[in-house]
């Protein structure tokens, strides 16, 4: 008897194909399969992007800093700008004072990446600068309290010579301290609590702060009896800049990459006058004395003062 592959000599030849078909139907549905999952890996991989990279900052809000909320916005700003996926991480220790911040990160050790403070020739020896000032230049612009009873004491200085019958009250450790005494100006000194009382009892006659904190500092109980003077204001050159250790290259190039391009398309412009253009209006600087000082703990060409866009101009 013959088989039914002999009476239908093509039964092996159709099952064979079939079987053929099968296998290629097959082999395209995994390999279309597979296409499909390696474009939803990368469509989650876009949407997660890579891990994020911690910067531990001081929280500067437990420090009561006056613009803590604009410096840790233009960290951010510079990040975004950066291109690369670093992520804010607000200490949750005490406040670090700013002279073990630097020392150990000169060390390239410490609890923080990332701090902000005012240049310095030897600062910048210590650990790495982001220079793209921060402020442009503004924390050098120091308009000074005076006693209540003698609000216009300052009326008639019209010169340095004028300003240095006067004695301007400073911290022990601040460097503004050591600018004034260079450029002729006599300079009490006292612990930074105690430096609102000592103008109270008339231990000295003035006491310079930053355009951006004496507005603020008024509120306080300390200097509620003081007067802010409308007459004249001191200027010197200086920056605050972000720095970071000495090893941290990736981290230096990364933020100065972020702040140039945040400068570059407004963007950084538009942050420093939300926060400023307040304290600028209230300055009413052209219409003050102005008083150029020198500032000797910055080395002449240290500061990118060519670069005009960093700077602010009254």
């Amino acid at each position: 008897m013959q088989n039914f592959d002999d009476l239908c000599p093509t039964s092996k030849s159709l099952t064979c194909n079939r079987s053929k078909q099968f296998a290629h139907g097959m082999s395209a549905l995994f390999c279309l399969l597979g296409i499909v999952m390696v474009i939803l890996s990368s469509s989650i991989h876009a949407q997660n992007g890579p891990s994020p990279i911690p910067l531990r900052i001081q929280d500067l809000e437990k420090t009561n800093d006056p613009i803590a909320s604009y410096i840790v916005e233009i960290l951010n700003l510079a990040i975004k700008k950066s291109g690369r996926p670093y992520l804010v991480v607000k200490s949750k220790e005490s406040p670090i004072p700013q002279a073990r911040q630097i020392y150990e990160m000169s060390l390239n050790q410490g609890k923080l990446d990332v701090i902000w403070t005012m240049t310095s020739d030897e600062r910048e020896q210590q650990i790495r600068a982001i220079k793209v000032p921060i402020d442009k230049g503004f924390f050098g612009w120091r308009i000074p309290f005076v006693h209540q009873d003698n609000p216009n004491l300052l009326e008639k200085v019209r010169t340095k010579e004028d300003l240095a019958k006067f004695r301007a009250g400073q911290g022990n450790l601040w460097p503004d301290t050591d600018i004034l005494r260079s450029n002729g100006l006599p300079v009490i000194t006292g612990s930074d609590e105690s430096l609102g009382n000592m103008l109270r009892a008339k231990r000295f006659d003035y006491f310079p702060r930053p355009v951006i904190a004496i507005w603020n500092e008024k509120k306080n109980a300390d200097y509620r009896q003081l007067a802010i003077d409308t007459n004249v204001i001191l200027h010197y050159p200086t920056a605050f800049y972000f720095f970071v250790a000495p090893e941290k290259t990736q981290l230096a190039e990364d933020l100065t990459r972020g702040l140039k391009r945040a400068v570059d398309d407004g963007s950084f412009e538009k942050v420093f006058n939300r926060y400023f253009a307040q304290f600028i209006r209230d300055a009413n600087i052209k219409n003050r004395i102005i008083f150029e000082l020198k500032n000797p703990l910055i080395k002449e060409g240290s500061l990118p003062l060519q670069q005009s866009q960093y700077w602010f101009k009254p």
